[in-house]
C-alpha cells in the first residue's frame, strides 16, 4: 500500500498493541522515581510528518514506537496546525496564541524578538517549579525564548553521515566561493542530495544523538518534577537515515500519485516547493520523474521510520525510570507534508495534506488506547498539560484544553478549526468543517478577497476541484464565509488583525 494512497482510516487493533506496551519491561522500573502525584511533561515535536502512520490506519508505514504511544492513550485523528510552516506552527504551538496574535507568520523571526514577554509553554513550567529542558529542533531558531530553558543542550552539527557525501558538499560549497556566487546559492550548494543511506550506526545523525540527549537528562532529573521538549527534525529534508530503515521497505511500493492540480484553483493556493529544489540533483523547474519521485517516497518513509525509533528509546527509558504514570506524553508533527500530490512537494499552503497532522495525548488516569475524531487545534496543546500538570491555564491563551476530549473522545470540541498562509501580500485564511475546507485570500492594503476556495473532504484528503465557485456550492461558500470571518474577529480579542475578511 502506498503512503501517498487514500486511506479509509481502520480502528486499530488494540489488544495486539499493547502487547507491544507489556513487552517493554515495566517490570524493570527504578524504584527512585518520584511520587505518584508529580506529573511530568515531555513533548516530542516531529518535523514534516504526515498522519500517515500505522497508529492511523497506513499499515504499511513502520512506526511500532508511535503505535504503542497512541494504544496509551488518545490519538486526534483530525488536529489543525496553525501555519504550515515551522517558526510560526512551533512558536503558536508554544504560546497557545494564533499566528496573528505572536505576529510572526514567517519563518525567519524568532518569538522573542517581536515579544519579550508573551508567556510559553517552558516560561510557564519553570515559574511552575518545573525543569525545563530543550533538546533537537524545538523552537525553529533553536535558541528561542533561552530564558525559559533550565537546561538546554547543544544542537547537533552534521547533517549527512556519509563520508562521501561530506566531502561531495565541501567540494561544491568551495566551488561556488571561487565563482563568487551569492549567499543563498553558496547555502544552497551546502544541502547535497536530497537522499541519504548510510550503513551507520543511528547515532551517527542527529536524531540518534538529541535522542542520547534526551535520555541522560531523564536520568539526572528523575527526582525533579520536569518538562522535556524533544524535537526530532526528521523526516524533514535531507531524507537521511541508516540503512536498516530504508531496508523496512521496497521502492516498488511506493506509487506515484497524480500531479493535476484540482481544477479551478488559484495559483495562491501552491507553491513551487523551492525547498525541495535546492537540493542537489532536483531539477529547478518542471516536474520530478517517477525515479525520483519514488526515491523521495521511500526516503521519506524511512525517515519516519527512523525517528519513531528515537521515539522509542527515549519512552523505554521513562519506563526503566519508573516515570511513565507520572508524565504526561504529547506527541505531535508541526504540519504535514505533500510527497508529490497534485505534483507539489514539502508544505507551505492551507491544503489539507499541509496542514492536518498527527497529534496524540498520553495522560495518567485519561483515555487509554482510544481516538477521537473532533476537530482540534495545536494552539489546544499548551493549555491542556497545563491544565492536567497544574489544573491552572493562563489567561493569554487563545486554545482551549482538551482535557475533555481525555475524558470523553466522544465530545464535540470545535466547529471547525483554522489555519492561515501568507503568500506575499496576501493572507489565506482556511476553515476545516467537518466535510469542507473554505478558504479566503485577502490583500493586506485593500482587506480585499482576490480569491477563494472550497474542497469537498468527504471521500479523500486531495479533491479534484475547487467548488468556490460553483453556483450550486454559493450558499454554502456564504455560510463558511460567514464564519470564517466571525472565527477570525473572535480570534483578535487582544490585537487587530492585518487582514480582517470580510
Amino acid at each position: 500500500m502506498s503512503i501517498v494512497s487514500s486511506v479509509s482510516l481502520r480502528v486499530m487493533t488494540l489488544a495486539a498493541i499493547a502487547l507491544i506496551v507489556v513487552s517493554r519491561g515495566l517490570a524493570q522500573s527504578d524504584n527512585r522515581s518520584q511520587p505518584a502525584q508529580t506529573k511530568n511533561v515531555l513533548i516530542f515535536y516531529i518535523d514534516d510528518l504526515r498522519p500517515e502512520l500505522g497508529c492511523y490506519g497506513v499499515d504499511s508505514i513502520r512506526s511500532p514506537s508511535i503505535d504503542t504511544l497512541a494504544a496509551q492513550g488518545l490519538l486526534f485523528n483530525r488536529a489543525y496546525c496553525q501555519q504550515a510552516l515551522c517558526a510560526p506552527s512551533r512558536i503558536s504551538m508554544m504560546t497557545g496564541l494564533y499566528p496573528d496574535h505572536t505576529g510572526i507568520c514567517d519563518l525567519f523571526t524568532p518569538l522573542r524578538k517581536v515579544n519579550e514577554t508573551a508567556m510559553t509553554l517552558p516560561r510557564y513550567f519553570k515559574q511552575h517549579g518545573y525543569i525545563t529542558a530543550s533538546f533537537g529542533k524545538v523552537y525553529h531558531h533553536r535558541r528561542d525564548d533561552a530564558t525559559s530553558w533550565s537546561e538546554f543542550a547543544d544542537y547537533p552539527t552534521d547533517k549527512y553521515a556519509n563520508p562521501q557525501a561530506l566531502h561531495a558538499i565541501a567540494k561544491r560549497v568551495e566551488d561556488a566561493k571561487q565563482r563568487n556566487l551569492s549567499v543563498d546559492e553558496v547555502r544552497n550548494a551546502a544541502k547535497g542530495p536530497a537522499t541519504e543511506i548510510a550503513e551507520v550506526d543511528d547515532e551517527a545523525y542527529i536524531e540518534g544523538k538529541v535522542a542520547a540527549q534526551a535520555i541522560a537528562s531523564l536520568r539526572k532529573n528523575r527526582d525533579n518534577p520536569f518538562c522535556m521538549c524533544i524535537g526530532f527534525a526528521k523526516p524533514h529534508l535531507p531524507f537521511a537515515a541508516p540503512k536498516r530503515f530504508w531496508e523496512l521497505y521496497k521502492r516498488e511500493q511506493f506509487t506515484v500519485p497524480k500531479r493535476e492540480l484540482p481544477d479551478g484553483t488559484s495559483s495562491l493556493a501552491i507553491t513551487s516547493w523551492g525547498e525541495l529544489r535546492a537540493y542537489h540533483g532536483i531539477p529547478m523547474e518542471g516536474p520530478l520523474s517517477d525515479e525520483v519521485t519514488q526515491e523521495l517516497m521511500h526516503g521519506y518513509a524511512a525517515a519516519v521510520s527512523f525517528s519513531d525509533a528515537q521515539v522509542g528509546k527515549v519512552l523505554a527509558e521513562l519506563d526503566r525510570l519508573g516515570l511513565r504514570e507520572n508524565t504526561i506524553v504529547v506527541l505531535w508533527g508541526d504540519h504535514g507534508y505533500k510527497l508529490g500530490e497534485y505534483g507539489l512537494w514539502c508544505k507551505h499552503t492551507n491544503l489539507e495534506l499541509d496542514t492536518r497532522v498527527p497529534l496524540i495525548i498520553s495522560a495518567p488516569g485519561y483515555a487509554h488506547g482510544q481516538r477521537t475524531e473532533s476537530l482540534v487545534e495545536i494552539v489546544d496543546v499548551f493549555p491542556t498539560v497545563a491544565s492536567l500538570a497544574t489544573g491552572d491555564v493562563p489567561d493569554s491563551i487563545d486554545g482551549k484544553s482538551l482535557e475533555p476530549l481525555l475524558q470523553d473522545s466522544k465530545l464535540n470540541f470545535r466547529p471547525f478549526a483554522i489555519s492561515q498562509y501568507q503568500r506575499g501580500s496576501n493572507m489565506g485564511y482556511s476553515l476545516r468543517n467537518d466535510r469542507y475546507r473554505y478558504t479566503e485570500w485577502i490583500q493586506a492594503g485593500s482587506q480585499r478577497i482576490v480569491a477563494t476556495e472550497l474542497y469537498d473532504h468527504q471521500d479523500t484528503d486531495t479533491p479534484s476541484e475547487n467548488l468556490a465557485d460553483k453556483l450550486e456550492y454559493a450558499d454554502l461558500a456564504s455560510r463558511l464565509s460567514e464564519q470564517l470571518g466571525s472565527a477570525q474577529r473572535i480570534q483578535t480579542t487582544n490585537v487587530k488583525l492585518k487582514t480582517t475578511g470580510k
